[in-house]
């Protein structure tokens, strides 16, 4: 039993490396530059193995983008049930992030996820999941006095949807960089839902952050 215990173990260490160094290279290099091989190299584990574990380079994809995706939305579920934190210090913990998970990745991580079905059907039912948390998170934000409760947030949520769909189907990024892009964008829609108290808490926090997102390239 303890062998197979251990040996349990090690398999799941083992997928958690697998994942974390894929990742890494999608994110540097694109999903396309980036073989099957070179996972197995960067481990110097046989591709044999790799192969035992993720049966082709999609899966492995769709698992390793699953595993970011729940690392960053556990972290701020736990964040959000922190009651010592307000909502607009939810965003700028949201914002830090991104903006830090936006930084240094190649552009065309993002154009290649979309040949990927699978990947697209992940992200549209993670996007569904989220949009009902938002929105339970801006009646939280009314009720703390800083949004405005005469906003429709499902339109505004809409039109920031369909901006970032902008950005990524004109390849915007390629001008800009992602993190300047992601700076301006929460300026716009999240200042526009604040009240005034929202707003002077907002541009507090986002004040010492403007040197680090000033910069267009």
């Amino acid at each position: 039993m303890q062998k197979i215990n251990c040996l349990t173990a090690y398999r799941q260490e083992l997928q958690e490396h697998i994942l974390a160094a894929a990742m890494e290279e999608f994110r540097r290099r694109g999903v396309r530059a980036v073989k099957m091989d070179d996972i197995a190299g960067k481990l110097a584990i046989s591709k044999r193995t790799l192969y035992e574990i993720y049966e082709n380079k999609e899966t492995l994809l769709l698992e390793a983008l699953k595993l970011h995706e729940l690392q960053t939305d556990t972290h701020m579920r736990a964040y959000v049930e922190d009651n010592a934190h307000n909502v607009i210090e939810t965003i700028i913990e949201f914002y830090d992030i991104h903006i830090q998970q936006a930084a240094g990745v190649n552009p065309l991580f993002y154009e290649e996820l979309h040949r990927y079905p699978a990947v697209l059907a992940f992200f549209e039912e993670k996007h569904v999941e989220r949009m009902h948390n938002q929105n339970l998170f801006f009646n939280r934000g009314v009720a703390e006095g800083f949004f405005r409760k005469d906003v429709d947030f499902d339109i505004v949520s809409r039109i920031a949807d369909a901006s970032m769909d902008y950005v990524m189907r004109t390849q915007m990024y390629r001008e800009f960089n992602l993190e300047y892009i992601l700076h301006n964008v929460t300026l716009l829609y999240v200042r526009g839902i604040c009240t005034e108290a929202g707003v002077r808490l907002l541009d507090s926090a986002l004040g010492s952050r403007d040197k680090l997102c000033g910069e267009k390239l």
